[in-house]
């Protein structure tokens, strides 16, 4: 059996709208549901998946995205989206297993994908 895969457009950053904490339920129940899910961080999306978050409530978000990324989930980031923000644009300032990329690879999850999903503010 072919495996299906899901698409996730995250746009919204951390912390300031339920997107982030509903990307990871259902980034989760496609991955136990035996979906490969694939996902492109943009705009403030990029911010999820910052190394060292420390706010409350615990835990973090960044330590969910690891989570999600240590059962499969693939992450690719914005390149310019990283560096507006301040960020390494080799990646060392994101969780283990997010790359960074560019509007190309946005592009090429799409094509791969299944179904796809928005989710903005």
């Amino acid at each position: 059996m072919v495996k299906k895969t899901l698409g996730i457009l995250l746009l919204s950053g951390p912390y300031t709208y339920q997107n982030s904490d509903t990307f990871v339920k259902l980034a989760k129940a496609a991955l136990a549901h035996g979906y490969a899910v694939k996902a492109f961080l943009f705009i403030d999306g990029v911010n999820n998946a910052k190394r060292n978050q420390s706010p409350d409530p615990l835990p973090p978000l960044n330590e969910r995205f690891q989570e999600l990324a240590d059962l499969g989930l693939g992450f690719k980031a914005c390149g310019p989206c990283t560096s507006a923000r301040g960020f390494d644009r080799a990646g060392d300032d994101f969780i283990a297993g997010v790359e960074v990329g560019a509007l190309n690879d946005f592009a090429d999850i799409v094509g791969e994908c299944d179904r796809f999903i928005t989710m903005t503010l």
